[in-house]
């Protein structure tokens, strides 16, 4: 498979392996952040941002492309308890993600930077949730 730098490629691969995990136990997940939450847990897949970077004069550039996985674990009942949990599942997530690397070859290495832990409202719904950031770096060359 060739490398990428196609943003909607990089979180559609998250999205369909996020889904297909059965370790996770995810309901539902989306590509893009939900309105509502009908169902936790879940996740969600927001893209973030490419940056590019000409690199060699054969026009190829390196790119770092951001994502974001949201964890919705469940209604937030008792703050310490609830947050425990999301944070938990936030950490599984992270490590499942880590475990893909080069996301089947689409990109050079990936990896988790970062995982947040509080709450969110979804329609009247206070959920606990953890948020991953991630990054992915790549190396494509420009079309002639």
């Amino acid at each position: 498979m060739a490398l990428t730098d196609n943003m909607s490629t990089v979180c559609q691969y998250l999205v369909d392996n996020l889904a297909s995990d059965g370790t996770l136990a995810f309901e539902d997940v989306w590509f893009g952040d939900q309105e509502l939450i009908p169902r936790v847990p879940c996740a969600t897949v927001d893209p973030g941002e490419t940056t590019r970077l000409l690199s060699e004069a054969r026009r190829f550039v390196n790119c770092i492309i951001t994502a974001y996985i949201t964890v919705y674990h469940g209604q937030l009942d008792n703050r310490g308890t609830s947050l425990k949990a999301a944070l938990q599942k936030g950490e599984a997530t992270r490590d499942a993600i880590d475990a893909y690397q080069t996301l089947g070859g689409l990109v050079i290495f990936s990896y988790c930077t970062s995982v947040e832990v509080g709450t969110a409202v979804r329609g009247n719904n206070l959920l606990s949730a953890s948020r991953i950031s991630f990054e992915a770096t790549t190396q494509v060359q420009l079309a002639s």
